[in-house]
């Protein structure tokens, strides 16, 4: 199984401003998310994320599972195709293995980046850089993760100012 954090950040580190805004991304072209996207059979997103989104208006993900990611036993969910876990990345990824995904997207948010992170658990990262400065929101690592080696894959530069970084992630 390939778990793959996409994501956007601005060029200052944030991949939401003040009160998780999200207006700024990808606001002019899509960058490779929808054939990204048209691979994945998973999504897995953290508490956070899933209320965000929520908050959105109509479901972005409709048709595709979505694993969320929670401390609470008894989360309620609204969406479509949409489960919740509440036990150990390792143990999300092996039911996930079992379950016969092929491709997981690592949605977000931080905490939960962080966590596979410091698991071990992410093969690829793709990282849409943003021409923009926030000055505040919500950082891309809000919390310590391990150094860990990246080899680039690819970089694009668009004429929007974009710069989109794929790498894999070496194993030691």
């Amino acid at each position: 199984m390939l778990t793959t954090l996409f994501i956007a950040t601005s060029l200052d580190g944030y991949i939401a401003g003040p009160d998780d805004d999200v207006s700024w991304l990808f606001t002019d072209a899509d960058y490779g998310f929808d054939e990204f996207y048209s691979t994945v059979d998973t999504l897995i997103m953290g508490r956070g994320t899933y209320d965000v989104v929520r908050k959105m208006g109509r479901w972005p993900y409709h048709g595709k599972r979505t694993m969320v990611v929670t401390r609470s036993k008894d989360l309620e969910i609204t969406t479509p195709d949409t489960a919740y876990f509440n036990g150990s990345l390792k143990d999300l990824e092996q039911l996930l293995k079992e379950q016969g995904v092929k491709n997981s997207w690592l949605v977000g948010g931080g905490e939960l980046v962080a966590g596979y992170l410091n698991e071990h658990l992410v093969e690829q990262v793709v990282v849409s850089v943003h021409p923009v400065l926030l000055g505040k929101g919500v950082p891309l690592f809000p919390t310590a993760i391990p150094r860990q080696r990246l080899e680039l894959l690819s970089a694009e530069a668009y004429d929007s100012g974009l710069v989109q970084l794929k790498y894999k992630i070496k194993l030691k």
